[in-house]
C-alpha cells in the first residue's frame, strides 16, 4: 500500500483563502491536508464560529465537499494552542472555541483535531507542577465530551522548550506528557476519542533539556499516536523544516513508527521558510517530493 502524504495548509489558507488552499495541497501531490481551525474565535466579528451551529456546520461541510471534489482528505485539524492559563475568562473562551473547533472538524469529515496541553509558556517555569497537571487534566476532561458528541479523536501534541523562559516546557518533559495523557485516557467513556499527535520538531527541541530522542518517544508512546506532525529542526529552534534538513533521525523514527504499527497518514507541518517568502508552495511540493522519495526507497512505493 502507499502511504498517504499530507501537509498542513495554514500558511496557504491564511494568504488564499480556504479553497484555493485546498486546490494548491491538490496541485502540488498531497494527498491529504490539517486543516487549520485556530484562526476562527467566536468573540470576532463576522467570524464563522460567531455563527450558529447549524451555520458552522453547513459552512464546513460545503469545505468538506470541494475538498472531496478535487479529490483530496482533510485528514486532520488543527485546534487551540494556548492551553489552559489560568484565567476565567480566557479558560471560559477556550473551551467555548474548543467546542467549535471539534464541531468543525466533524463537519469536515475529519477524524481528529490536534491541540497543544496546558503550557510553561503562560503559566512560567516556576509554576506549581500539581496546578499544570490540574489545569491540563480540567482542560482536556472539559473538551472531550465535545469530541465524544461529534464522534472525532481530540489529538494531545507532544511538546518541547518554552522559548522564553530557555526551559524544557512543562509537558515537554515526556514523562510529564505521558502521565498526564495516561490519566485521562484512563476515562473509559473517553478512550476511543483521545489520542496524540507526535510533534516530531517540538520533541527534538526538548531533547535539550534529557528528554529521549525522536525515535524513543515513538516507542514509548505506541499506540496512542494516531495523528502526526513531522518536522525537523535545530534542536534550538522551532523551524518546522522538511524531514532530513535538520538534526533528527528520519531513518530510525520511521523504523520506530513501523515498529509501533503507525498505519495513519503522514502530515508534515512545516514553516514554509526555509528558501524565504515568496517560495512557500514550491518548498510544500518538494517537501512533498521528499517524502515521497523516503517512502519509495523503504517500502518501493510508487511515487
Amino acid at each position: 500500500m502507499n502511504r498517504k502524504i499530507s501537509i498542513s495548509i495554514e500558511r496557504f489558507q491564511l494568504q488564499y483563502g480556504h479553497r484555493r488552499a485546498l486546490e494548491i495541497a491538490k496541485e502540488i501531490g498531497a494527498d491529504a491536508v490539517d486543516f487549520n481551525v485556530l484562526m476562527n474565535d467566536y468573540r470576532k466579528k463576522d467570524n464563522i464560529y460567531a455563527k450558529s451551529d447549524a451555520e458552522i456546520v453547513a459552512y464546513f461541510n460545503a469545505l468538506r465537499d470541494y475538498a472531496t471534489s478535487l479529490g483530496i482528505e482533510i485528514a486532520q485539524t488543527h485546534g487551540r494552542i494556548t492551553g489552559f492559563q489560568n484565567n476565567p475568562e480566557e479558560d471560559e473562551a477556550l473551551i467555548r472555541n474548543a467546542r467549535l473547533d471539534c464541531l468543525a472538524t466533524a463537519a469536515l469529515g475529519a477524524p481528529y483535531c490536534v491541540m497543544h496541553t496546558v503550557t510553561t509558556i503562560f503559566l512560567g517555569p516556576d509554576a506549581d507542577p500539581a496546578l499544570m497537571r490540574k489545569l491540563n487534566y480540567d482542560m482536556f476532561m472539559a473538551i472531550l465530551p465535545y469530541a465524544k458528541e461529534y464522534d472525532i479523536k481530540l489529538a494531545t501534541e507532544t511538546f518541547g522548550d518554552a522559548v522564553k523562559f530557555d526551559c524544557c516546557d512543562f509537558f515537554g518533559n515526556i514523562n510529564e506528557f505521558l502521565m498526564g495523557y495516561n490519566c485521562i485516557a484512563a476515562h473509559k467513556e473517553y478512550a476511543d476519542h483521545f489520542c496524540v499527535c507526535l510533534d516530531t520538531g517540538h520533541s527534538n527541541k526538548a531533547t535539550r533539556f534529557g528528554n529521549p530522542e525522536v525515535p524513543d518517544i515513538v516507542r514509548l508512546l505506541g499506540g496512542s499516536i494516531q495523528c502526526l506532525h513531522l518536522n525537523d529542526n535545530n534542536k534550538l529552534v522551532d523551524q518546522h523544516k522538511i524531514p532530513i534538513t535538520g538534526t533528527i533521525d528520519w531513518t530510525a523514527t520511521f523504523d520506530a513508527l513501523d515498529q509501533i504499527g503507525y498505519n495513519g497518514i503522514y502530515n508534515m507541518e512545516l514553516a514554509l521558510r526555509c528558501f524565504g517568502k515568496g517560495f512557500e508552495r514550491e518548498e510544500a511540493e518538494f517537501a512533498i517530493k521528499v517524502l515521497r522519495k523516503i517512502f519509495r526507497d523503504r517500502y518501493g512505493e510508487d511515487a
